[in-house]
Parts: C-alpha cells; sequence; structure tokens
C-alpha cells in the first residue's frame, strides 16, 4: 500500500531542485508526479473504504453473535461456538482488523494505548496454541463418536438433526482445521477438513471473512495430506492444479519433480520407499471406552437382571423420613447411582467458588504431575477446613456411604471444555498410596458428584465393565477401587467421555482406606492378583 512516508519525500525531492518554474517543459514532470501521486492516492482510499466496509461488516457480525450467546455456560457447551470464538481472538482479529488497519495507517500511538488499556485490566488473549488444542478437541470429538466432516461442518451431530448447534463452520474456520491436523500428520481427518473448505469456498463467495484464504492456499496444504496418505497420483493432480494457477509457484515447482519421479519409479515396479504415518499403540481398554461412550458396547440383559434400585435410610434416623434414591448399576465391583443427593443451591455454591481458582488438570504424582491430552479439563480444589459451608455435604458422604472422610482428600471441582475427556484410568496409586498418600493408604472409594446434565457426551465409562453412566445433575456416582482385601480392583479402570455438546462440571471425592476399619472391615482373604491380565490393557 502507497504510504504518505513514501510520496511526500518523492515530492520534496522533485521541488527542491527550484528548476520548474523556469521551464514549461519541466512543469509536464511535476503534473505526471502529481497525476502518480493522485493515482496512488485514489487506490489508497479505494482499498481504505474496501477495508472500512469489511471491518464494520466483521464488527456487526462481532455484535450480532455478542447479543445472541445467551447463556455462557450453554453457548460454550457449543464445541463449534468454543472453536469459532477461539479461532475468532487467534486469527480472525489479527488478518481482518489489525493487519490491514496497522499495516495502511500510522497507528503506532493508538496501538500502545490498546497495549497499555489491555494491560491495566491484565487481558491474555487465547495463543495459537489454544487454537491447536480446540483443533484437537474437534478431532478427538469426530475420532470416537465418529463424526461425519461435512455434518459437523454444517453443526449436526446425529444423523436425521438439521442443525442443533445453530452455527456452522466458514470455509476459512474448515481450511484452518484441516491446516491444523496436517501438521500434526493427521491427514485423514486433515484432508477431509480441506475438502470441506474448498467446497464452501467454492459454494459461496468467502466475503470479508478471510480474505486471505484462496483455493490455492487450500491446495498448498491438500496436495501434500494426500502425499502422506500415500495417494501419490491424486497429490500429483492438485499439485498441477496449482501451477495451472500459479505457473511460478516455488515449492509446487519442487513437488512436481519429487512426484513425477515417485510416479516414474512406480511405473518401472520399483517399490515405493514410503514412510509409515506414526500410529498410536491402542490399549485394549481404549478402545472398549470409545465403544461404550458411542453406546456401542454395553452390559447384556443377563449381566443386568440381578440389578435393582431402592430407597435406603444407610442406618441413619435421619433418613428414615427421606432416604436414599439408590440405582445399583454393577454388583462386583460395586457401582452404583445415588440419586437427587445435591441441592441446586449447593450446586450453585461449589460451581461459584471455584470459579476463578481453576487451572489445568494435570496428571499423575504430585511431584511429577504433568498436562497432557490425557486429560483436557481445568479444576480446582475445596477444602472443608477453609469452607465450613461444606460441612452438611461431607456428612451427606459419610452418610451415604457409610464410610469416614477423616482420611479423605479435599473435594476437587472440575469443568470440562471442548471434547474434554478424561482417557481411561485407576484411580487408586500402583505403590499402594504409601509414598504419595503416606497413613492414608491407597483410594478405597471414589464419590463422583455431577453437578449439571450434559446435552450430549460427557458420561462416565467403564471399559471393563462395559458401562457408561451418563450424567444426572445433583447425582452420586460411587464405586470402589479396592477389592475387600484393599487389593487394586484392575476393573476399575474408567474414563470421561468426551464432552460433544454442553459443558461437564463434576465434584470429586476419594475415601482412603485408613480409618475404616470399623466401617469397612476387610476381608478376610487376599484377593491381590485378582484380574491382573486386565493391569496393562
Amino acid at each position: 500500500m502507497f504510504r504518505l512516508s513514501i510520496i511526500l519525500p518523492l515530492v520534496c525531492v522533485f521541488s527542491v531542485n527550484g528548476d520548474y518554474y523556469s521551464a514549461i517543459s519541466e512543469l509536464e514532470r511535476l503534473l505526471d508526479v502529481e497525476a502518480f501521486i493522485v493515482e496512488k492516492f485514489d487506490e489508497y482510499l479505494e482499498r481504505a473504504h474496501r477495508e472500512q466496509e469489511n471491518l464494520k461488516r466483521f464488527l456487526d457480525q462481532i455484535a450480532e453473535q455478542q447479543n445472541d450467546r445467551g447463556d455462557l455456560e450453554e453457548y460454550f457447551g457449543n464445541p463449534i461456538n468454543a472453536f469459532i470464538t477461539i479461532k475468532r481472538l487467534v486469527h480472525d482479529w489479527k488478518f481482518n482488523v489489525f493487519d490491514p488497519l496497522f499495516d495502511s495507517s500510522n497507528f503506532e500511538t493508538y496501538k500502545n494505548n490498546l497495549s497499555d488499556s489491555l494491560e491495566k485490566i491484565n487481558f491474555k488473549g487465547p495463543t495459537q496454541e489454544d487454537l491447536h488444542g480446540a483443533t484437537r478437541a474437534l478431532l478427538r470429538l469426530q475420532n470416537i463418536y465418529q463424526l461425519n466432516t461435512d455434518h459437523l461442518a454444517s453443526g449436526v451431530l446425529l444423523p436425521g438433526e438439521m442443525n442443533p448447534l445453530g452455527t456452522s463452520l466458514s470455509a476459512s474456520d474448515c481450511f484452518e482445521l484441516g491446516k491444523n491436523l496436517c501438521q500434526i500428520k493427521e491427514y485423514s481427518y486433515g484432508s477431509e477438513w480441506l475438502l470441506e473448505a474448498r467446497k464452501r469456498l467454492h459454494g459461496k463467495p468467502l466475503g470479508f471473512i478471510s480474505p486471505n484464504v484462496s483455493d490455492v492456499e487450500i491446495l498448498e496444504h491438500l496436495s501434500p495430506a494426500f502425499n502422506g496418505l500415500g495417494n501419490l497420483k491424486l497429490a500429483h493432480k492438485l499439485n498441477n492444479e496449482i501451477l495451472d494457477k500459479k505457473p511460478d509457484h516455488e515449492d509446487a515447482l519442487k513437488n512436481k519433480i519429487l512426484y513425477e519421479g515417485q510416479l516414474a519409479r512406480e511405473r518401472s515396479f520399483v517399490p515405493r520407499e514410503q514412510a509409515e504415518l506414526p500410529q498410536k499403540e491402542l490399549k485394549e481398554s481404549y478402545k472398549l471406552y470409545t465403544q461404550v461412550c458411542r453406546g456401542e458396547l454395553h452390559q447384556s440383559p443377563r449381566e443386568q437382571r440381578n440389578l435393582r434400585c431402592w430407597l435406603s435410610h444407610q442406618g441413619v434416623l435421619y433418613y428414615h423420613l427421606s432416604p436414599f434414591k439408590i440405582e445399583q448399576l454393577n454388583i462386583d465391583p460395586y457401582v452404583a447411582y445415588v440419586h437427587e443427593v445435591l441441592w441446586d443451591s449447593e450446586i450453585d455454591t461449589i460451581i461459584e467458588h471455584g470459579k476463578g481458582n481453576m487451572e489445568r488438570s494435570k496428571v499423575g504424582q504430585i511431584e511429577n504431575s504433568t498436562t497432557t491430552e490425557v486429560r483436557i479439563s481445568r479444576n480446582t480444589w475445596l477444602w472443608y477446613d477453609a469452607n465450613p459451608w461444606l460441612s452438611k455435604i461431607k456428612q451427606r458422604l459419610e452418610d451415604v456411604t457409610g464410610l469416614s472422610t477423616e482420611s479423605a482428600e479435599p473435594l476437587q471441582l472440575v469443568n470440562y471444555g471442548i471434547g474434554g475427556q478424561y482417557e481411561p484410568h485407576f484411580d487408586f496409586v500402583e505403590d499402594d498410596g504409601k509414598t504419595v498418600f503416606s497413613w492414608k493408604g491407597n483410594r478405597l472409594l471414589t464419590a463422583l458428584f455431577y453437578l449439571n446434565d450434559v446435552a450430549l457426551g460427557g458420561a462416565t465409562a467403564f471399559p471393563f465393565l462395559r458401562l457408561a453412566v451418563p450424567p444426572v445433575k445433583g447425582s452420586l456416582l460411587i464405586w470402589y477401587n479396592l477389592h475387600s482385601s484393599t487389593h487394586k480392583d484392575f476393573r476399575t479402570k474408567h474414563a470421561g467421555c468426551p464432552v460433544l455438546q454442553g459443558s461437564k462440571w463434576i465434584c470429586n471425592e476419594w475415601f482412603h482406606v485408613a480409618a475404616q476399619e470399623f466401617r469397612r472391615p476387610c476381608g478376610l482373604s487376599s484377593d491381590e492378583g485378582k484380574f491382573l491380565h486386565l493391569k496393562d490393557k
């Protein structure tokens, strides 16, 4: 873009000579310079007008989305809304507003004022890593729930639905997804998203949303993606399409030589050396987990025939009037729902006390814990001593489980976001808890409160039990992690299915072996080594 900083010095060069007034012939040169300046300013104003109109439409679109967001939990429970919001702040504002605005005008002062204002409110925007995380989340949802790419791009999650998410992805959004997936060598889904971007680009004008995305840019990633998938002929064809549009495209010219050489070797029956894509070694428990989450694998009627529901006061006089509603889900190991354990007011209080203190969830023992894609959530801890209002909930946990909270941990509040999940794991620790939990011993029982309903996904899955327990607001899910002899029960491996739509809030309590001697006496026979074959599956 022609700038004033370039034009004005140019005018001054012609002016300081002082020879223009002495001859008419020199004035013709001035007129040529002036015509050149007018031409450049016309281009500048026309471009500035287009940018202004684009900026206005972009801001109008943002304002419309802000007005339509409604309840934030519900809004960001929509995985596409969550992805688009992150992508908009990482990508769209940069390429549609700041880059053209700051590149075309002298806005250094404005930029500094804007930066100072953001620093004053301690604003930290999403990073490229956040965008990559959102991309991996959508990939996880597609993988586990086997979602169709073009349906997901149109906001459709289940067959037969129209657009339950109420939104859809643009060509630019699909391109960004496909590009990011190809960067992590997820060529299969990456190529699908790039093809979807191309379809949407040709289907209707891309408009002001991302004018920097073109058919050539899509092909630049799509051709190598098909080469990575082993489809050399299609990769070569798409590469030629790039050269048809831009004959001097440097990378496409290099790839043309590469692809044609590989095709020549194939025609000569010379085996093509093909780098095998790194494949994640999937454990049996992970495969079962995905099947359980999709509802493809479940308990048989024979396994369920002895399960029952009942009202129980658990030996506490108070609950004779208002007994617990218990739903048995598995007999051995024991897994059960206890319904309507928390009041809505208690749930609201728990979440309000946790908000603002959440941090990325980690896995592993405390001294070696780290963030990982295995667990996608944020959590915080609520200590009983620091929160006296938890005393009623603490007592209720003792009443419903029959166990003592003397050796229990503080409550852990957890929130799962876009594609939030926790892959199969055990709640007990491998060293019997002697190092990690000291005198408390290992985790005997897990008590998991569901603090809200989840529209789609988010069940607690037990792969080896072929059991998926969907979130029911106010209910408590309990299961024993150890045999009656306090040895580890490897059948209790469990996982949090990805949240497909909605937001998932849970609250965990772990009861330990210590202080349970008179409440749950140990069994008289050893269960050590039982189901040991499931340990590493």
